[in-house]
């Protein structure tokens, strides 16, 4: 189903939860309302985005009313230098229950809930869930899905089983979110930063889980994930990750672990054979959940200057591109 997923998404391409307060590092100009009562501009999120024009080239923000959107939210790839802001994650979501091989006929590329194609984009203090009950039998069912280039996204929440967050393609910053799920509910090729981000697993029947699903595929491929000062916890134990490609590149950096982490911490799933291919980092980690005493043997270690390459910005903003949004 992944592998669908990707070839899928390169042909489409190829044509703590605070309400966040902006800075001016970007100006505004356009602000659409969204509002269900009808006191906006729109009451759907998705009309909003149409109203939108194609190749726009101006900061719009779209700001979401408090509530519970039940829709399914897409930003075209011609729909850049959209900022979709809501009034904190607790108080504005984005819900809809689509999952792969349900009656509809959708597969993982077309269940999100959210999905992005478009380059430039921020969101902020929303919640994306996946309302599928994956309880008692996970199947793909992804909450939100980044697929477009420079994309950042601020104290949001992504809530689901199974592949919640499809981070696929592309360089993405996540700061200040929440992460929640079972089997690979982070997963994709994005070169991704994540900071001060709060990963959680899930209660569920599937047992132990796996936070990541990382899937990069060759030796001169720049993506991996990058968790920053992170907070791994929840009820159940999980892997930190399974390969999903041959090079497969996720990094924990000075994040805290909770006891469920499985001792092993990898697994190298279809990668079989090139364990020594996988880059799998633990480095100045903490809790009852990093020790290392039972780690799997390919597990690598980098030296000071190799690691500062994926911890600092410049692993995915070495133009400043961050600095050109709109600022959280």
């Amino acid at each position: 189903m992944k592998c669908r997923l990707f070839f899928f998404l390169m042909t489409v391409l190829s044509t703590s939860l605070h309400v966040p307060v902006a800075t001016a590092a970007a100006s505004i100009a356009k602000t659409i309302v969204v509002n269900p009562s009808g006191t906006g501009d729109f009451r759907s999120v998705q009309e909003a985005i149409n109203s939108v024009p194609d190749y726009n080239n101006q900061w719009i923000k779209i700001h979401l009313a408090s509530g519970v959107y039940r829709e399914k939210v897409v930003i075209g790839a011609y729909k850049s230098y959209i900022l979709l802001e809501g009034e904190g994650a607790q108080k504005t979501s984005i819900e809809w229950g689509d999952y792969a091989s349900d009656s509809r006929g959708h597969d993982t590329a077309s269940c999100g809930t959210f999905t992005s194609y478009a380059s430039n984009i921020v969101v902020a203090g929303i919640t994306f869930k996946n309302t599928y009950d994956g309880y008692s039998h996970t199947k793909q069912a992804v909450a939100a899905l980044i697929a477009g280039d420079k994309s950042s996204l601020y104290s949001c929440g992504f809530v689901g089983y199974q592949d919640t967050l499809a981070d696929l393609f592309g360089r993405h910053y996540f700061k200040g979110c929440y992460i929640q799920g079972v089997t690979d509910f982070i997963f994709g090729l994005g070169q991704s930063i994540y900071e001060g981000c709060t990963i959680s697993t899930a209660n569920s029947v599937e047992k132990p889980g796996f936070v990541t699903a990382q899937g990069r595929g060759a030796a001169n491929d720049t993506n991996g994930f990058v968790f920053k000062r992170c907070n791994v916890t929840g009820p159940q134990a999980t892997y930190l990750g399974r390969a999903w490609g041959r090079y497969s590149r996720v990094i924990f950096y000075q994040t805290f672990m909770s006891d469920i982490i499985v001792p092993q911490g990898w697994s190298v799933w279809n990668s079989h054979g090139y364990e020594n291919e996988i880059t799998y980092v633990e480095s100045e980690c903490t809790g009852p959940g990093s020790k290392q005493s039972g780690r799997v043997r390919w597990k690598k270690t980098l030296t000071s200057d190799e690691l500062r390459k994926f911890t600092d910005i410049s692993y995915i903003d070495g133009e400043g591109w961050l600095g050109e949004q709109p600022q959280y």
